[in-house]
């Protein structure tokens, strides 16, 4: 199976809450008492997921911050959205992978690209496809 885009229902969210998954570098909510997404961009079968977190208004670059989420270790992962010839287009300008991950590095960046090519603009069900770069 590859990447969906689905919400999340208010059950599954307040479970994920529960998880207390933090985001290092999100919003004050993601940094204290962990991320609580409304869609995940998931790969059942491989058990890896995308999750919005925050998306930075104070800066020149519309930083946006995700947590890719693989083998149960929660990466965060930052990245820039362009649109070019109405496709969407994300940069990837950081990816803080754990110590005992970098062995596969490689792999987690190819999902990491997939999943953004189905997360597209927004993540919401709705969406085609987009194109992705890293």
């Amino acid at each position: 199976m590859a990447f969906v885009n689905e919400k999340l229902t208010e059950t599954q969210r307040e479970e994920l809450a529960n998880k207390k998954i933090k985001n290092p570098y999100g919003s004050f909510r993601d940094m204290t008492e962990g991320i609580k997404p409304l869609y995940l961009t998931i790969d059942k079968n491989a058990e890896v997921w995308l999750a919005y977190c925050y998306k930075h208004h104070d800066t020149n670059d519309d930083i946006e911050e995700f947590i890719f989420m693989y083998k149960s270790n929660p990466i965060p992962v930052q990245a820039i959205k362009s649109i070019q010839k109405q496709q969407v287009c994300w940069k990837i300008t950081r990816i803080d992978f754990p110590k005992e991950l970098l062995n596969e590095k490689e792999h987690i960046q190819t999902l990491l690209t997939e999943a953004f090519k189905v997360y597209n603009i927004s993540g919401w069900l709705e969406e085609d496809g987009g194109q992705a770069n890293r």
